[in-house]
């Protein structure tokens, strides 16, 4: 029984990982190309990271560029 139950945790969070991941992929394809420059990130560089580290490469998005990219929005 406990199998059953760490099998289904684990398909859980890895669903939860998936879709925070694909959601993650998406903002940083919204966000025009300039505002990345106006930031000082490379956009295709953390897109390509995203793709080729998976939710390493969203978590280092989140960690690095996401906070500076809405600064640069708010400041508009």
């Amino acid at each position: 029984m406990s199998s059953l139950l760490f099998a289904g945790l684990l398909a859980a969070v890895s669903i939860a990982l998936f879709v925070w991941w694909i959601m993650m992929l998406v903002e940083a394809l919204r966000i025009p190309g300039p505002r990345w420059t106006e930031a000082g990130h490379n956009q295709v560089l953390y897109v390509i990271g995203m793709f080729l580290l998976g939710w390493l490469g969203t978590l280092l998005y989140v960690l690095i560029p996401r906070k500076d990219l809405r600064a640069t929005n708010s400041a508009v």
